[in-house]
């Protein structure tokens, strides 16, 4: 699974030579993160944990969050029902529940933590104070082998119960 996009943040790559790239990344507030000099896959790799560690430092509300994982999954045409439900979009204090089949991505704000569990199995536990780029990207790797099973070459790829 590939994470090309992240929300409220717009890419440019600049290919300096044959497969080698600079990569910026910008924020609508306009902070700008920047890769010189990588191949395209590692380069944004690293901008994406450099972005999730920046946003992880703003204190981004929960459901910031759980819109950057819809997003992914959406780029990905991956299928998924997400359970959040806002009466105010930045509500700092929610869970949620991301469903792929028989694997949810589970944030729970009680005690902060993100999980990802199959058939009741955790496959993924992290506290929410100890996570960080690179947690996400385990976080992602643990996400590809069940997203890649059910992948829908459809336009109505995804299915969110926002409200």
């Amino acid at each position: 699974m590939r994470v090309t996009r992240i929300t409220d943040w717009t890419f440019e790559y600049d290919e300096t030579r044959m497969g080698w790239y600079n990569i910026n990344a910008t924020r609508i507030t306009g902070n700008l993160i920047g890769i010189d000099g990588t191949d395209e896959y590692s380069g944004l790799e690293r901008i994406i944990c450099d972005i999730v560690d920046f946003e992880l430092t703003q204190n981004r509300t929960y459901s910031y969050w759980n819109n950057v994982f819809s997003e992914i999954f959406k780029s990905n045409r991956i299928t998924f029902q997400n359970d959040l439900i806002l009466e105010n979009p930045n509500d700092p204090f929610k869970s949620w529940v991301i469903k792929l089949y028989d694997v949810q991505l589970y944030f729970k704000s009680s005690e902060p933590e993100i999980r990802l569990i199959r058939n009741e199995k955790r496959l993924y536990s992290k506290k929410w104070s100890e996570f960080n780029g690179t947690e996400f990207y385990k976080l992602i790797n643990e996400i590809k082998p069940a997203a890649n099973t059910r992948t829908q070459p459809t336009d109505e790829v995804y299915h969110t119960q926002n409200r």
